[in-house]
């Protein structure tokens, strides 16, 4: 492969400058060059932006073209003239990869420390850890590399030395293969769970035609399995918890057949995962299949996570407080088990100890910090967070190479790359300096990073920043006109898009509402407006069909704002399914929803209204009213719209 330089001569730094139609079609031009390999367009590119904010982006792309083949200097020279941008640690995590595959790694144990930005599992990860092996370093491999193995999914193919160098060393065995298995078996992954099968020597009494058989009919396969052999065990469990996931029911029948023949810590764990089962399905009888014969420390963390859960429902705080207590001092730490242990201190007439964790809470911004203020007596207070930067401040922070970049790439509508620009930016600022940056991007209608960077402050807040109100002359007039919250649809919005107005999910949903192509056709139609499918992106038409379908999810909810905030995210027929058979407290309900993005989604958007109420000085500030209480199922409800989305 013939390589191409990109160390221009010295005259080309004296070029003149580009403008930015110029420069816009340039990088527009050198992006395509790219994908189409065209690398000596790259180098022609690469001269013409010299000098300019953007000069970096062409040159890291003919760079990490050529990576497997560039000379040390090469890549050194563009690390030195970029460094603490995020193209330049793209650039280092590409070298790495390449040296790794080359096997030099006296180079890549030089310039790993260097790195900033890596994930756990990922390729650059086992690389690192494939150095470990190079260089006998036990303690990382046992600190890092081990825990890797106990994912119920396939992993970078730079990770199989790293497995094969653990079982190598004794630090894994043969039961981690097979804990690996039931992990993978837990997480409903059959098709990886045979990949697994030649580690563990290819069992007796499992294999892939057996595995298959299992997922696609467990009642059907269940009476072929050998249970005399620990591969059937393992395939029976997996059927048991295959049936259960959808009816709770069936696996406990399953389970019945053939306990007579598992071993007596097989028929613990079929038990504990058909509890966890009925508990993610809220099924009141969870709590008891938990109690069956079974402790807090015979379940894994996500089992716990449901034992609480499934005794909140049924408001037995001492059960509350004893799956919390049980739980890993780390997980104790997490905000919501923070919080409904201080409940059950509450509940238990212990109010000192829960008016000690209600004050810890209380200072914190988010869904339980509102309910511990309220618990102390008070509700949300924004009106000291105004904090104003200089101008002076706000120059500073546009001088910031980073936050320069963001912003050009921003004007050429490039805005993955300008997202990645400014949270780099970001690193390391203080208090006053993300403040300036937040406003420096509302300035610029940059909405989303406006309120990411001031979410970032620690100490020194300001709440008009956090809860930015822009198209609010469309949004309030929607709004009123259907008689719906204004904080409320805010709050709403702010979760879904962030005010970003082409914000597209990775399921298709579009613009400030994220609204779904199907769900806007059928509002369309509703409300007897023409349907146009490039106009649900503007901001009129967007907000129009959405606080539509808003205003009748509430109603078709029985005007109950949480069950329709958490239909707009998961539709309307689970949030009318999450009810129990009783009445249940507005925060329960939401701590209890099965969907993680939706339990989150629904705790984020009704904190958001109070602040958002706070900052309109109208509507509802006491989050505990707002939540209310659901009604049990069948009570309240509109009748049904067969037709709708």
């Amino acid at each position: 492969m013939k390589r191409l330089s990109v160390l221009l001569p010295l005259l080309l730094l004296a070029a003149a400058l580009p403008g930015r139609t110029a420069l816009i079609d340039d990088m527009n031009a050198a992006r395509e060059a790219t994908r189409q390999g065209k690398l000596q367009q790259l180098v022609d590119i690469t001269a013409r932006t010299d000098g300019t904010a953007l000069e970096m982006y062409p040159r890291y792309w003919l760079l990490a073209a050529q990576i497997d083949i560039l000379p040390e200097a090469e890549v050194a020279a563009f690390l030195a003239r970029y460094e603490g941008s995020p193209l330049a640690d793209r650039l280092r995590g590409d070298w790495l990869k390449s040296l790794a595959k080359r096997g030099d790694w006296t180079v890549f144990e030089r310039e790993w420390p260097r790195l900033v930005s890596w994930e756990a599992g990922s390729e650059l990860h086992c690389d690192r850890l494939q150095l470990a092996i190079q260089r006998n370093d036990r303690a990382l491999l046992a600190r890092e590399g081990k825990p890797l193995w106990f994912t119920p999914r396939g992993l970078s193919d730079a990770c199989a030395p790293v497995f094969e160098a653990l079982f190598g060393m004794g630090l894994l065995d043969q039961e981690d293969g097979w804990r690996r298995l039931r992990l993978t078996f837990e997480a409903n992954n059959p098709d990886f769970a045979a990949q697994l099968l030649p580690r563990l020597g290819l069992p007796a009494g499992i294999d892939a035609k057996r595995i298959r058989a299992v997922a696609a009919n467990p009642t059907k396969a269940l009476p072929t399995l050998a249970l005399g052999t620990r591969g059937g065990r393992e395939l029976a469990l997996f059927a048991i918890g295959r049936a259960g996931r959808s009816d709770p029911d069936a696996g406990r029948a399953l389970l019945a057949r053939v306990a007579g023949q598992l071993p007596e810590a097989d028929r613990r764990y079929a038990q504990s995962r058909l509890a966890y089962h009925a508990a993610r399905r809220l099924d009141d009888r969870a709590l008891d299949w938990y109690g069956d014969g079974l402790t807090l420390a015979q379940l894994d963390d996500e089992s716990r996570d449901w034992y609480v859960r499934s005794a909140l429902r049924l408001a037995d705080w001492r059960a509350v407080a004893n799956g919390i207590d049980a739980m890993p001092a780390e997980e104790q730490r997490e905000v919501a088990w923070r919080y409904w242990r201080a409940r059950a201190w509450q509940e238990a007439g212990k109010p000192a100890e829960a008016q000690q964790r209600f004050a810890e809470l209380a200072g914190e911004h988010h869904f339980y910090g509102l309910l511990a203020r309220e618990e102390l007596g008070t509700v949300a207070d924004t009106a000291a967070g105004h904090y104003k930067p200089s101008a002076e401040e706000l120059l500073a922070v546009r001088q910031i190479p980073a936050v320069e970049r963001a912003l050009a790439l921003l004007a050429m509508d490039w805005r993955s790359e300008a997202v990645r620009e400014w949270n780099w930016g970001m690193r390391g600022l203080s208090d006053t300096q993300l403040l300036a940056a937040a406003e420096v991007a509302r300035q610029s209608h940059w909405y989303d990073r406006a309120i990411y960077s001031a979410e970032r402050t620690r100490t020194l807040h300001d709440f008009n920043l956090r809860f930015l109100a822009p198209y609010r002359d469309v949004t309030q007039g929607y709004a009123r006109g259907l008689g719906l919250d204004e904080a409320w649809v805010y709050g709403l919005i702010r979760q879904e898009s962030r005010f970003v107005q082409v914000a597209r999910s990775g399921v298709g949903a579009s613009g400030l509402m994220q609204l779904m192509p199907a769900t806007a056709r059928w509002v369309a139609k509703k409300m007897g407006v023409g349907y146009d499918a490039g106009a649900v992106n503007e901001v009129g038409t967007n907000v129009q069909l959405g606080t539509w379908y808003l205003k009748h999810v509430l109603d078709s909810l029985g005007s109950q704002p949480v069950l329709a905030t958490a239909a707009y995210n998961a539709g309307p027929g689970r949030a009318r399914n999450w009810r129990a058979d009783r009445p249940l407290e507005g925060a329960i309900y939401a701590e209890t929803i099965p969907f993680s993005e939706t339990r989150d989604y629904v705790k984020k958007v009704m904190a958001n209204a109070v602040y958002y109420a706070q900052a309109f000085g109208r509507g509802e500030t006491s989050l505990k009213k707002r939540l209310g209480a659901i009604p049990p199922r069948g009570g309240n409800d509109a009748a049904d719209d067969d037709d709708t989305p």
